[in-house]
Order: C-alpha cells, then sequence, then structure tokens
C-alpha cells in the first residue's frame, strides 16, 4: 500500500511541468554524487578517534591493573574475555585500544612491559586487525598502523609489511620498508634484495634507525661489507661515514673504485679520514676523488625473481 501510494505520489508530481524538470534533475545531481563520493572523495586523512568515555575510562582501568599484576591468571583471562566482549566488536574501538597501547608515546611501549603487551594483543587479536588496517586505501591510515605494528612480534604481520615495503606507492614503500627492517630486529638483509633505486634522503632514513645500536653495527659491519650489492654496501658505508665507524683500509681502498659511483665517492671520504695529509699516497687520493667524487648516484640494481620470497622467509 506504502509502495503504491509513493508512485501515485510520484506520478502527481511528474505530471506537473515544474516536476517534470526539477525531479530529473535531482536524480542526475545525486547520481553525480555518489559518483564523486565513491571514487574522487579524498581518502589521505586517517579517521579521527571516536570519543568514547565509557571505553576509554574502562580501558584505562583495565590497563592500570593488567600492567599492576593485580590479577592472577584465572582473573587476568576473564578480563580479558570481558572486556573483548563488551568493547572490541567495532573498528572505532580497536582503533582507540591500539593508539592507547602502542602509540610512539605510549607509557605501555617499553621493553619490560614487552611480554604482557604481546600477550594483550593476542589475546584481544589485535594482531590480525592491523594486517586488516594495513590493507586499507587510506594512506594516512596504514602510515599510522605501520607505527603500531613495529610493537607487535608476528610473522602474518611481517608478510604484510614485506608486501607494503616492495609492492605499493612510492610514498608508503620507505615507511614500510623502516618498519620491515625494525621488526627484523634492526637486521638490514632486507635491503640486499630490495627492488627498487633507494635516494640519498631513503638512506639517511634508514641509517638514522641505527643511532642507538653504533656499537653492534661496528661488530656486523666486517661482514655487512663482504656483500656484492652496490645499494646493500652504499647503506653499509652510508652508516660508517655517519656514525664515525672504523672500516678495514684495504675495504675502502677497493671500494674506492667501485664502478658504482656513489659507493667510491664514500669510500674516499672514509679513507680521508685515515690518511693524513702527508702521506705518500696523497696523489693517489686526489686521483681517486677526481675519477669518484661528484659522479651520479646509481642505478639501483635489479631484483631477482625470488626478492619478495626471501624477504618473509
Amino acid at each position: 500500500m506504502r509502495a503504491y501510494t509513493l508512485l501515485s505520489f510520484y506520478q502527481q508530481i511528474t505530471a506537473t511541468d515544474w516536476g517534470a524538470i526539477i525531479l530529473p534533475i535531482c536524480a542526475g545531481l545525486a547520481v553525480l554524487y555518489m559518483v564523486y563520493a565513491f571514487f574522487f572523495r579524498p581518502k589521505s586523512t586517517a579517521e579521527a578517534l571516536p570519543d568514547r568515555p565509557e571505553l576509554n575510562v574502562a580501558l584505562s582501568n583495565f590497563l592500570s591493573a593488567y600492567f599492576a599484576g593485580e590479577w592472577d591468571a584465572v582473573e587476568s583471562q576473564i578480563e580479558f574475555d570481558h572486556f573483548k566482549h563488551t568493547f572490541l566488536d567495532q573498528p572505532d574501538a580497536c582503533r582507540v585500544v591500539l593508539h592507547k597501547l602502542l602509540a610512539p608515546a605510549s607509557p605501555y611501549r617499553n621493553k619490560a612491559n614487552q611480554p604482557k603487551l604481546t600477550a594483550l594483543v593476542k589475546e584481544w587479536n589485535l594482531d590480525a586487525f592491523v594486517v586488516k588496517e594495513l590493507s586499507s586505501t587510506n594512506e594516512s591510515l596504514k602510515l599510522e598502523t605501520l607505527e603500531y605494528a613495529k610493537a607487535i612480534p608476528s610473522l602474518q604481520l611481517k608478510d604484510t609489511v614485506t608486501q607494503l615495503a616492495f609492492y605499493s606507492t612510492a610514498a608508503m614503500r620507505i615507511p614500510a620498508l623502516v618498519t620491515l627492517i625494525e621488526l627484523c630486529n634492526y637486521q638490514p638483509e632486507t635491503l640486499r634484495i630490495y627492488p627498487h633505486a633507494l635516494t640519498e634522503e631513503d638512506v639517511q632514513k634508514l641509517v638514522a634507525l641505527y643511532g642507538n645500536q653504533t656499537q653492534w653495527v661496528a661488530e656486523q659491519l666486517p661482514t655487512w661489507l663482504e656483500a656484492t650489492e652496490p645499494q646493500f654496501l652504499w647503506f653499509c658505508l652510508a652508516l660508517a661515514q655517519e656514525y664515525k665507524l672504523p672500516v678495514e683500509m684495504r675495504t675502502l681502498q677497493q671500494l674506492a673504485f667501485h664502478t658504482h659511483k656513489s659507493l667510491g665517492a664514500i669510500a674516499i671520504r672514509l679513507l680521508d679520514g685515515y690518511l693524513q695529509p702527508e702521506s705518500t699516497t696523497g696523489a693517489l687520493q686526489q686521483y681517486r676523488k677526481k675519477m669518484v667524487l661528484e659522479q651520479p648516484l646509481p642505478e639501483a640494481p635489479t631484483a631477482n625473481e625470488n626478492s619478495f620470497q626471501q624477504a618473509i622467509n
């Protein structure tokens, strides 16, 4: 009956002169808006965290008791389940919890809390939610989620971040690569098979990750410098240059004449720090500088076909 009434009303309007003009215009505008909303509306900003006072209060109370160790194993499991079934049924609530737990400034994200934090992420399936968020088309949301991902040790998550680093847009690749290296405990082996050319700015972002690990890097450099991949060697020499780490002189002398000129340029600068100006090798140094310095950066080596599979194994 209602459908018949609406149809009758529509026929009455379209029967008038103004109705026959206005209704098609309104219908056309509605279609145009739907097309715009679906294809062209900006999706670059992350969704604002919702204002959920009851969630925030319950979460604060839960985290205070949980990290203070106020519950035994049975009580903890009861509290896990209660909070999960009460609040974590909607994506916006999961985002609030992720921000509270895993934002870089979170008081819960530290080495002492890592075992409890890992257990909580697993109990609430937050690692799976992070993987889902990283599949979003919203790049701003993905960038924010990558920051959370750094605190979650998960093989599935590592695979997802590797795909972003290797195959996503140019704006997303380097943040994902930074996250991947952190997830791999700063082992830079991924750079040996990375299929994209790094810029000098990219290399500096990667080098900056190691500011608090210079002693460990100094121990690893001799082994890393045995590699043959030019882009990886470039990264290693950039580490040595930035943190003034010692490199065996013979290695630097060999790299000074590397076919990839940027490697030679860095090797020359490092050699200048080892050799005194009055050294008998001064003429050779000047020749190397003339041949090497101020040359364009090399193109990155092409990736082998199994690069992605090697990265996730």
